[in-house]
């Protein structure tokens, strides 16, 4: 199979789920996403991507430009959370790095350099406690959101895809948030009765493979569910081309009234794109093309 991306995801990032910093309680009662979040680990294992590629909400963030971590070596700890001894440490994968900046220049979408030293987030150490745990070994690359428009986050993701294909690298990509944080009674952000629309309409295009219809989503309704995770699902969407490819939803639920989603939106390692069906690129650059009729 060629190089480039294997296979382009989202998953939730909550600590709660980690068993060495929630408790009992908060595990079990998040069951259905530990296991998803497993076996979604597993496959990107087989997989055997050189390098992982997280896009996290909870980066530092600039209102015009997309954060980048650039040291040469990324690091990161649940100390915040009361656990001492869940410490990470990957190797940045620096020539990815420079090739994504320079595809976002090539698109006129700006990018700032998180500075060397800066700790890795929960948005990022969550997936990547469950990879390493499966057993993947490889080379990180942390990426934060911006508050540019939507479909500035799309062209983005573009340009990820490009990016890796460039350099022949076999790479995933991982969208990290949650969904609404209002859809129960339980819900840190509070109860909205609309929020769970929100996680309703983009699991089912999730699953219907209509990706065009989350670029879609009215801001009010997104505004009221209180996301974290629309962003970084938009530059997923633009790296896949706006089209599902082995596309699955593996887990959705709100444990703690705030919606957490496990899905696949495409799995290139089930067998080789086929000659009919044009590259993820290329379906990418048509879909930012007419994205501005869509939206």
């Amino acid at each position: 199979m060629a190089d480039g991306l294997r296979m382009i995801v989202m998953v939730p990032h909550p600590p709660r789920i980690i068993e060495e910093v929630g408790d009992r309680h908060n595990v079990q009662s998040a069951t259905l996403s530990v296991q998803a979040l497993n076996r979604l680990a597993l496959r990107i294992c087989e997989a055997a991507p050189e390098t992982v590629i997280i896009l996290t909400p909870h980066a530092p963030i600039s209102r015009e430009a997309f954060g980048v971590h650039v040291g040469d070596v990324l690091r990161g700890s649940f100390a915040h959370y009361g656990c001492f001894s869940l410490r990470f440490e990957f190797e940045s994968d620096l020539l990815l790095v420079d090739e994504i900046i320079s595809e976002a220049f090539d698109r006129g979408i700006k990018t700032f350099e998180i500075p060397d030293g800066t700790p890795l987030d929960h948005g990022m150490l969550v997936p990547l406690y469950f990879l390493t745990r499966a057993g993947w070994r490889g080379k990180v690359v942390g990426i934060g959101c911006s508050l540019l428009p939507h479909e500035v986050h799309v062209t983005f993701g573009q340009g990820i895809d490009r990016a890796v294909a460039a350099l022949g690298r076999r790479a995933v990509f991982i969208a990290s948030g949650h969904l609404s944080h209002r859809v129960s009674e339980m819900s840190p952000a509070g109860f909205d009765p609309r929020a769970r629309q929100f996680d309703e309409r983009i699991v089912e295009a999730l699953r219907s493979g209509e990706f065009v219809a989350i670029c879609q989503i009215e801001n009010d309704l997104r505004i009221r569910a209180s996301e974290c995770g629309y962003r970084p699902l938009l530059v997923a969407l633009g790296a896949v081309g706006l089209r599902g490819i082995n596309h699955e939803v593996l887990c959705y639920e709100s444990p703690f009234g705030v919606g957490y989603l496990v899905a696949v939106l495409a799995d290139l390692t089930a067998g080789e794109r086929h000659s009919e069906t044009p590259p993820v690129s290329t379906a990418a650059e048509r879909a930012a093309s007419s994205l501005d009729d869509q939206l």
